[in-house]
């Protein structure tokens, strides 16, 4: 059933998110408390408000925090929330969002030439979810998105249980919010592996990797070749290797030595073709073909 997901929006557990099932219910306060704790924040109390979640609406409650609660801006000591609503308690940030709450747009939006409304699609995309979901039930699986692809992107992330951040960095990466890659620690519970095959398969959306390495540490790595050194000018240039369409070139074109530097702790790859077919990269793709 469908599940509340409540997320810290700012501060050093930015990005942080707990599912909240039917029937469940959720404490935030600054003490262990709490089941959501924010330590950092010195003017949130120690319980300072409650969430209850019936699987179809959200309930806030403020219980008794010194300092109050707001809603949308405006200071409420019970309150139903919709899904997008946001929270603030102390000096806190919280969004509340309904999983898989925003049903994707028609078909026709894309037009006629939309390639993955062809039939033959329907096989491939089959073949890539069930290629991906047997290396989630066996290892750790990463998905690195291009927000600019479509606005809906990042609607499927806020309203999914899976932690996510912008390869992006701190304030100075927030006005590019839209068009930021993004890396997502994608859960085995979770419903969007599903849904970004289904509706993004195709359409360039991204790649997908195992790694065993944690999810801050994979994003370090990766955002070292945002920007990377022209070998031929000496000039600076962004590099969109989480373009499946860049991806397919440029790791079978690599020397070992690059395909090393940008796998790092990534052993193995996926991402689509040009007309849909499922991809597998590895350290053995350099200089050859992908596998299929």
């Amino acid at each position: 059933m469908r599940r509340a997901i409540v997320e810290v929006l700012w501060g050093p557990q930015k990005g942080k998110k707990l599912a909240l099932p039917p029937g469940g219910t959720l404490r935030v306060g600054r003490t262990d408390k709490a089941d959501l704790v924010v330590p950092q924040d010195p003017k949130l109390s120690g319980q300072h408000f409650e969430l209850t979640w019936d699987g179809d609406r959200c309930r806030l409650r403020d219980l008794g925090s010194a300092l109050g609660t707001m809603v949308g801006g405006e200071r409420v000591e019970d309150a139903w929330i919709a899904n997008g609503g946001w929270v603030r308690a102390g000096e806190t940030d919280f969004s509340v969002h309904f999983e898989g709450f925003t049903p994707p747009p028609a078909a026709d939006v894309y037009g006629e030439d939309y390639e993955p409304e062809r039939p033959e699609m329907a096989a491939r995309r089959a073949a890539a979810s069930i290629a991906l979901a047997e290396a989630l039930a066996t290892d750790p699986l990463y998905v690195v998105l291009d927000a600019a692809r479509d606005d809906r992107i990042r609607r499927l992330l806020a309203e999914s249980v899976d932690e996510h951040h912008s390869l992006y960095e701190g304030i100075q990466g927030e006005p590019f919010a839209d068009v930021a890659p993004y890396i997502v620690r994608l859960e085995r519970d979770s419903h969007l592996l599903a849904t970004l095959v289904r509706e993004g398969w195709g359409r360039r959306w991204g790649f997908y990797a195992a790694s065993r390495q944690p999810l801050r540490e994979l994003r370090r790595h990766l955002r070292r070749f945002l920007i990377v050194k022209n070998e031929e000018t000496g000039g600076k240039m962004y590099f969109r290797f989480y373009d499946p369409g860049v991806l397919r070139v440029f790791l079978p074109a690599a020397s070992p030595l690059q395909a090393s530097e940008l796998l790092g702790e990534m052993h193995a790859l996926w991402a689509e073709g040009p007309h849909g077919e499922l991809l597998r990269f590895g350290p053995e793709s350099a200089g050859g073909g992908a596998t299929s």
